[in-house]
């Protein structure tokens, strides 16, 4: 019925606090309304979205519950600039519940729900500034132990939207940091759309030079470097691309080693004048290589704009030859397909053993 949302917001707004089934009941209503994708936003245009602010807070768990769920299921599919914003009802009054709700979830279907509106949330400056003032970040670490690997990553797309934030960065930037470890290791993830949320935080926060660094130390190239030279999808060839753009142009040193200096004699000076290239030079200098050469425009240009920049800044430094390039391309096959092999064995071991 077109007046549904309508009557339920009006019973909800002349109720008083105490009249608990009442308020369970709509909340309960809504939540059911909420799983039809075409009613979310009626919900939110006639009242709906108002009357889930005020449920949200009630002292009945069971309340609270169903309104927090209706929230999550809500924003999904609701532009965050579409709600309302007057007092008593406004987005970042779903904030809290959402954040809630990953800690006290029923179900990983509740926790993947409000993972994916609290995303569309962080796309809005005063909404990343309410998930991170209210704890988060911290939460989002927690979620990332869940088994289910659909909520893994959508929770890794939130914090993805959140790495900028002025209170998040600096959390990237230690070598020790538990957040570095997390993002770059997620870029080896087996499910490629988690390598790309994985890795489009990562692109981003290499254009920071003192993260770049940590991320470097982190082993972050090696990540990028599969990427590059093993993958098809060209959103990782993208965020792979861009990401070594800036590690070479941002953190030269550390990508090749320190420029040797030369001697009064025309040699090199030894010492501390150079450094030696680090392990990942070689691999890294290929995968620009071969990115280069990619049919993808955005791909080819940032290869080619970090060549251009080693070729004016590095002229000591040289690309490998193709046939270097094609032993580590063939190296990494062969220790790709050991890993999944050795993945696939245990699997089928551990499936037996259950079945026994």
């Amino acid at each position: 019925d077109d007046d549904a949302v309508l009557v339920l917001s009006e019973l909800v707004s002349a109720a008083p606090a105490d009249a608990k089934t009442m308020r369970r009941s709509a909340a309960l209503v809504l939540l059911a309304m909420a799983k039809t994708v075409e009613c979310r936003g009626k919900i939110v245009q006639q009242g709906g979205f108002k009357a889930l602010c005020s449920l949200v807070l009630s002292d009945d768990s069971a309340t609270e519950m169903a309104a927090t769920w209706a929230f999550a299921k809500i924003g999904i599919s609701i532009n965050p600039m579409m709600y309302p914003r007057r007092l008593g009802s406004s987005p970042v009054t779903m904030v809290k519940p959402l954040l809630k709700l990953l800690d006290t979830a029923e179900n990983e279907l509740q926790q993947f729900e409000a993972c994916l509106t609290l995303c569309n949330l962080a796309t809005v400056e005063e909404l990343r500034d309410s998930i991170v003032a209210s704890g988060g970040w911290r939460t989002l670490q927690m979620t990332l132990s869940c088994d289910n690997e659909l909520v893994q990553r959508a929770a890794l797309e939130v914090m993805s939207n959140l790495v900028l934030h002025d209170k998040v960065i600096d959390r990237f930037v230690s070598l020790s940091s538990t957040d570095v470890k997390i993002f770059v290791g997620f870029c080896s993830a087996d499910d490629e759309k988690t390598r790309i949320a994985a890795s489009g935080a990562v692109a981003t926060l290499c254009a920071v030079e003192e993260v770049g660094a940590a991320l470097i130390k982190a082993n972050v190239v090696e990540a990028l470097v599969d990427i590059a030279l093993l993958c098809d999808s060209p959103e990782l060839l993208h965020r792979a691309a861009f990401a070594l753009e800036k590690l070479f142009t941002l953190n030269t040193d550390l990508m090749l080693g320190r420029r040797p200096k030369i001697s009064s004699e025309g040699g090199d000076e030894t010492g501390d004048g150079g450094g030696g290239a680090p392990d990942h030079a070689l691999a890294a200098l290929g995968a620009l290589s071969v990115l280069s050469k990619s049919p993808i425009e955005a791909v080819k240009k940032s290869a080619i704009t970090a060549l251009v920049f080693l070729r004016k800044e590095r002229a000591d430094v040289s690309l490998p030859p193709p046939e270097a390039v094609a032993q580590v391309v063939a190296a990494l096959r062969s220790e790709h397909a050991r890993r999944r092999a050795e993945q696939e064995a245990a699997a089928a071991a551990e499936a037996a053993e259950a079945a026994a």
